[in-house]
């Protein structure tokens, strides 16, 4: 249907729908600067943070240091320590235990490091659709950026504060471990296992970020996805508000011609030049049989 809309009584030839059209104009503006301002709390934070974090995470770095390399060097004296205890096949199936449990986390939280974004929000051929479609694709990308931002603030982020804790925790099991080792009575196959997963805990403490810039990197292009995802969205919701003023705009003007349908008439009649009744000065709109 249309947005082309009958003109409104008594004002004969006088065209005002570009009223409604600019008011319409002026809610999708209105509404992309709303959303502009809900998502400049996060973002003005983000970069904040995002200026300060290779400072930041490389002190934690710095810190983290020394304890990984005190939980090292007690892996390597504690394997030393168990090799002879254990014959190969015991050490096959305790290896393959771990392994198969890594896999099955792997598969839970995937692989470490800077996580990927698929999703490209686009709004090329969107400006026309429906308000319903609009909103389900603003709901989409909404959920998208959400997830985005949780995993920039509670992940990388938090990493400055995690890191450390973490390289301590491990300085400390690795400790405790080679206590645990000395003992002749232990179970030599828990023990292993435990070297094992420390092992690996100690290797992966720096959650796939070889290096600081790495990280920085990761906090980067995640920000700016979580800008991109922003962006796409404050263009469809000022279209999808411009759509809904048309739709009740055209809604308004239906319900006017039905409840006032004989008003409208006489304001089309209105329109006619005097002595006109018609195409050819005929009978359009006059009794049959009878000259104007």
């Amino acid at each position: 249907m249309s947005y082309g809309t009958p003109h409104p009584p008594g004002h004969g030839c006088c065209d005002v729908d570009a009223i409604d059209e600019l008011s319409c104009k002026a809610a999708g503006i209105k509404r992309q600067a709303e959303v502009t301002d809900a998502s400049l709390q996060d973002l003005t934070a983000f970069r904040a943070a995002l200026g300060t974090a290779k400072t930041d995470y490389g002190k934690a770095v710095a810190t983290a240091k020394p304890d990984v390399k005190a939980a090292e060097d007690q892996v390597k004296a504690i394997r030393e320590q168990l090799r002879c205890r254990l014959d190969e096949e015991q050490r096959d199936c305790v290896e393959q235990a771990v392994q198969n449990v890594y896999g099955r986390i792997a598969q839970c939280v995937g692989e470490p490091g800077c996580r990927e974004w698929d999703c490209d929000f686009s709004t090329e051929g969107h400006q026309g659709d429906p308000v319903a479609k609009l909103a389900g694709l603003i709901a989409h990308y909404r959920e998208e950026v959400g997830t985005t931002s949780a995993y920039f603030k509670d992940v990388l982020l938090a990493e400055i504060a995690a890191l450390p804790k973490r390289a301590a925790q491990l300085r400390t099991d690795a400790a405790q471990l080679a206590h645990d080792a000395a003992d002749p009575t232990g179970s030599s196959l828990d023990l292993y296992a435990r070297l094992l997963v420390l092992d690996r805990q100690v290797k992966g403490v720096w959650n796939g970020f070889p290096g600081v810039q790495d990280y920085v990197d990761c906090l980067c292009r995640t920000l700016m996805y979580i800008l991109k995802g922003w962006e796409a969205i404050v263009i469809l919701e000022g279209w999808q508000a411009v759509r809904a003023c048309k739709d009740k705009a055209q809604q308004d003007q239906c319900k006017q011609l039905l409840e006032h349908t004989l008003d409208e008439v006489r304001a089309e009649v209105a329109k006619c030049p005097p002595g006109d009744c018609g195409p050819r000065g005929g009978n359009s709109g006059s009794y049959p049989g009878k000259p104007c």
